[in-house]
């Protein structure tokens, strides 16, 4: 994984250029409509050294320029921001009910997206399927990064898939198999990143600013949890505004978390898990107001749980089981909370998903975008 923007590179003067110039292309992107003058006051640079790294982001197109209004005599200032058609990063979405394609510009809009069926019973079979899904979208446009999430336990650095039991996935060389289909679509240097999906759908929650109400604090949203209530139960974390794996890679698995030690069986093999309890599977054998009133007391339980350990900003509920229940699902759910939540969370930090279905999908997208600028430095 790449090294932190805010990190400096222990490398030479040519390494810490290129830093410079991931941190002006980021401040550029969070920023649209920002001048070369407030780019130095507020990276610490010299105005001359931003203007130098502006030009060469001009010159690749990465960047482009707008006049301002003028304010009073003098030369007028000149707005800066991302180009937003033609750089994109490409977005691949396996999972168990569908699979999908985006293409995102610099500035987290989807310039063109696809759905596809369930995914096959092999990878090679997903993979192929994305790449005809693809292809007709690359006409004119310059891939800086692609990313893909799926459903089960992977190691981000490696991209080795040690398990996805929803898929009957276990033990593959998932990134090298990534690379090798963006290879068959020309794209063969690009870099590529592979995520489990609610690790992807967490950071783009936090990435593409969907979940901060106007004034609130943006440090509140900088820790935060998603939960994917599907045909299992996912979680992704981001703390100090990147994705929190674990010691072994396995952090967020809650679906795992008993509830019940004498409860129904789980796929894992023990009884009672969050996962038992929470599918959307087991919400359509009987959807009724019982079944909510027992699955909202069932997430409240687990939310204490995930609240005390973690203490997030927000948790953020998505998937299936949410977008099938979600108007009844949160208040059930916030009503139930104090029962098992220490007094200092509070229910409003329960919150429903903004980006419904897409959620992994534009994660995975926002992941690969700033994969491209954190690692643009370290491949100079």
């Amino acid at each position: 994984m790449p090294r932190p923007l805010e990190t400096p590179p222990l490398g030479g003067t040519r390494q810490l250029r290129r830093w410079h110039r991931a941190r002006i292309l980021q401040a550029i992107r969070k920023e649209p409509g920002v001048s070369r003058l407030r780019l130095a006051r507020k990276l610490g640079l010299s105005p001359s050294a931003v203007t130098e790294v502006v030009a060469e982001l001009l010159a690749e197109g990465l960047v482009r320029e707008r006049p301002l209004p003028p304010r009073g005599q003098g030369r007028p200032s000149v707005a800066l921001e991302v180009e937003g058609k033609r750089h994109l990063a490409l977005a691949w979405e396996i999972d168990v009910d569908r699979m999908a394609v985006a293409l995102m510009n610099l500035r987290g809009e989807v310039r063109a997206r696809v759905a596809l069926p369930p995914a096959p019973p092999r990878l090679e079979e997903a993979l192929a399927q994305l790449q005809e899904a693809t292809a007709p979208h690359l006409k004119g446009v310059r891939v800086l990064a692609a990313g893909l999430s799926v459903p089960g336990l992977l190691e981000p650095s490696s991209g080795h898939l040690t398990l996805a039991p929803n898929l009957d996935w276990a033990d593959l060389p998932l990134l090298e198999r990534f690379r090798e289909a963006l290879a068959g679509l020309g794209l063969e240097r690009i870099p590529a990143v592979v995520e489990n999906e609610a690790n992807a759908a967490a950071y783009g929650l936090y990435a593409l600013g969907r979940l901060g109400a106007e004034g609130e604090d943006p440090l509140a949203l900088e820790h935060c949890v998603y939960l994917s209530l599907g045909v299992g139960v996912g979680g992704g974390v981001v703390v100090g505004r990147k994705v929190y794996h674990g010691a072994r890679f396995h952090a967020g698995e809650v679906g795992h978390i008993p509830l019940e030690p004498e409860g129904p069986p789980c796929r894992c093999g023990k009884r009672g898990c969050a996962e038992a309890f929470l599918s959307y599977r087991r919400w359509l054998e009987a959807p009724s107001e019982a079944r909510l009133a027992e699955m909202a007391e069932r997430l409240a339980q687990l939310l204490g749980v995930v609240l005390a350990t973690l203490d997030p900003g927000r948790v953020v509920l998505g998937g299936p089981l949410v977008e099938a229940t979600g108007e009844a699902l949160l208040p059930a759910v916030r009503a139930r909370l104090s029962r098992y939540a220490l007094a200092v969370h509070t229910p409003e930090q329960v919150v429903l998903s903004p980006l419904g279905r897409e959620a992994a999908l534009l994660g995975t997208g926002a992941l690969a975008l700033d994969f491209f600028v954190e690692t643009s430095y370290e491949e100079a």
